[in-house]
């Protein structure tokens, strides 16, 4: 173990390199490797620049004589009833440069969600705070909530010191008391959580080891090398695991520190004292239903999603961040979450000016013409993002479908090729796509070092003589009634379930109504049911559907991470063309008994490479496995591809700055945390 002492961020550490092979990986994608010698610290490889660097290419302005703390916070001060901000800040806090200049204090960031489910777009404006961080290029990492964060010679071991002083946003410190608790009795409790997180688990599937050394430091020891747990550690789910759940909060609904835990849970209508502690600090939606519930984000919950139109949250007392004049983030006072079901009417609000930022829900090749041109009424710009999608709409069949018939049909490769060569996508672009756009199947993008021209662009051409020869072959045999059936006389009708109210709900409806009249020419008839997200989210889990529709993650920046539509599983979530087979992987066999069949030869064969990828310490051959997990993927030809639009954009009001340009659309990526909110500001003048 180290005994190396936490250092401040902008400090350079002075490490020298053992002699002999190196142990190196690469940290979430980058094609910088970082070197582990032994038990010194992780640093970068660039010569002179520190790994964990909180610097920034940014010349900060002058924000004038805005005092170290807001405002608001200074009155409550006054009043006796928070300490002095000097108190309220760690030993060592981040000290963020600022993107364009120093801030001022004050002001409300007004955007939208949809309503309860709309939890994604909470998560990426509120919700980054793990115990790393990836830099805003996504290249590499730096610390946040880990002041130290060290590996053993073969990545098996880390110890990670916690930042001394933070604390929780009722005031009380953040040790590894809460990262004890949250690991064994959260993440190891089989009440609460249904399989150990795959971040947590070592190469064989067993839970990792952790040992408390002190109240800030704690080491987490696997079965054998474990070279992606620093990537881990700075994605946004996975990276909060030790740190998201308030011990001295959550004790009292939980049933080993309070034994009257399960009837008072009872009493107020749980089903027992795991729904009640769920409901009150679940990891994915407490932070808007649950006011108080202590955090260590920018801003916390004020007034919840379930209230009334709209939810809102304020800033942390307790925030662990400054700017370069030492003075505390957040800038902005709140952030207000406008509830608006209907799409139309945000997009209306948003051309209006109403919003200060906002990437999500209408930022759609179809709506880019009217948002541009309204700009100087509405006051804002139109922020061009960097897309990150193989496919705008990519189509998954449901290989782990109920009905043993539609299922072998769905596994028939043939019938797949012969779909796909029967959609017209240069029509869906002509029409839907404003006439930009590309052909392009579920496959890495040109800009990521995994490309490969022919997976992306294999089955693409419209030919529906081709697709009828090609079902005609496989024997699926045309009826009088102009519908194919298989050989048990299975008609080739399906449904395909569309979450209507997402970003491109709209156009994958138009989509797949003319994708159905094509789909027709060939005999395959199409039905489309279009639905509220919450209703499609219930559908897909509950294993009740033919085929869906959904955005082609994984493209580019997240390819071995968004890995859904190149495998079942994967720490991004599981493949909506092989949902249970995904589980299978996921929470090691956990749901296997709800399974319609055993994982097929190809599938566990991408599975077994995986686990190979995730334990290999070298990036050039983990790359090299990574690629037979897609060769497979292309030959397999698991989902079906559509187009490749123009990449999304976001609405910036001309008030708000520091936002720093643009940045990678991406859920991996979380859009737009990492360009850090808590230090854009608005101008109040």
């Amino acid at each position: 173990m180290s005994t190396q002492q936490p250092r401040p961020d902008n400090v350079v550490p002075d490490v020298k390199r053992r002699e002999g092979p190196a142990f190196s990986w690469d940290p979430a994608l980058s094609r910088r490797g970082l070197v582990l010698s032994g038990g010194a610290a992780v640093t970068a490889a660039a010569a002179g620049c520190s790994f964990f660097s909180t610097d920034s290419d940014a010349d900060g302005g002058s924000g004038g004589d805005k005092g170290p703390e807001a405002p608001m916070l200074a009155e409550r001060v006054e009043a006796g009833e928070l300490p002095p901000v000097a108190e309220r800040l760690p030993k060592e806090p981040i000290v963020i440069q600022a993107a364009e200049s120093i801030g001022q204090y004050g002001g409300t960031w007004n955007t939208a969600i949809t309503g309860a489910s709309d939890g994604p777009w909470l998560w990426r404006t509120l919700a980054y705070e793990p115990l790393l961080k990836r830099t805003r290029d996504w290249q590499s990492a730096e610390l946040n909530l880990a002041s130290a964060f060290e590996a053993n010679e073969d990545a098996s071991e880390f110890t990670i010191t916690l930042r001394e002083g933070v604390r929780w946003s009722d005031g009380e410190p953040l040790t590894t008391k809460d990262v004890e608790f949250a690991y064994h009795d959260v993440n190891l409790n089989t009440d609460l959580t249904q399989g150990v997180p795959p971040e947590l688990l070592g190469p064989d599937g067993e839970p990792g080891e952790l040992e408390i050394v002190d109240d800030y430091t704690f080491v987490f020891r696997f079965n054998g090398p474990k070279p992606l747990f620093e990537e881990d550690m700075s994605r946004g789910t996975a990276g909060q695991r030790f740190t998201f759940y308030p011990r001295h909060y959550l004790e009292q609904f939980h049933v080993d520190y309070n034994e009257n835990a399960d009837q008072e849970a009872l009493d107020e209508g749980f089903d027992g004292w795991a729904a009640r502690f769920t409901s009150l600090g679940n990891l994915w939606n407490f932070l808007w239903e649950n006011p108080d519930l202590p955090t260590l984000l920018a801003w916390t919950c004020k007034k919840p999603v379930s209230d009334a139109d709209h939810a809102l949250f304020e800033r942390n007392p307790y925030y662990f961040k400054v700017d370069e004049e030492g003075s505390q983030l957040p800038y902005i006072d709140e952030v207000r979450y406008n509830i608006i079901a209907d799409v139309e009417t945000m997009f209306a609000h948003a051309i209006n000016g109403d919003y200060h930022f906002h990437s999500r829900h209408f930022n759609d090749n179809a709506h880019r013409a009217d948002a541009v041109e309204n700009e100087e009424s509405g006051g804002y710009t139109v922020l061009e993002l960097e897309s990150t999608y193989s496919s705008d709409m990519n189509i998954a069949f449901n290989f782990n479908h109920a009905d043993p018939a539609l299922r072998a049909i769905i596994k028939d490769k043939q019938f797949r090729i012969a779909l796909s060569h029967a959609i017209d996508r240069q029509e869906l672009i002509d029409v839907l796509w404003s006439r930009q756009g590309e052909a392009s199947q579920p496959a890495p993008l040109p800009e990521s070092r995994f490309y490969d021209e022919e997976f992306s662009t294999q089955y693409t051409e419209f030919d529906t003589d081709l697709a009828n020869q090609i079902l005609d072959d496989a024997g699926y045999a045309l009826g009088s009634n102009g519908v194919r059936a298989a050989s048990d006389g299975t008609p080739l009708e399906f449904t395909v379930s569309i979450a209507d109210d997402s970003l491109l709900g709209t156009t994958w409806i138009d989509a797949m109504d003319m994708i159905k009249d094509t789909w027709a020419a060939v005999g395959v008839t199409l039905h489309i049911n279009g639905q509220p997200r919450e209703n499609w989210q219930a559908g897909i889990d509950e294993n009740e559907y033919d085929l869906t529709v959904w955005t082609g993650d994984g493209g580019n920046i997240d390819e071995t991470i968004a890995v859904m539509w190149y495998m079942a599983g994967g720490p991004s979530g599981g493949a909506y063309w092989a949902r249970q087979w995904s589980a299978h992987y996921t929470l090691q066999g956990a749901q296997d008994e709800d399974m319609v069949e055993a994982p097929i030869a190809p599938v566990a064969a991408q599975h077994d490479l995986y686990d190979q990828f995730l334990g290999e310490p070298d990036e050039a051959a983990r790359d090299d496995i990574f690629r037979e997990i897609l060769a497979i993927a292309k030959e397999e030809f698991w989902a079906i591809g559509t187009v490749r639009g123009p990449a999304p954009w976001a609405i910036q009001s001309n008030s708000l700055h520091n936002v720093g340009g643009t940045m990678p659309e991406n859920p991996t990526y979380g859009t737009p945390c990492p360009a850090k909110p808590e230090q854009w500001y608005i101008d109040q003048e």
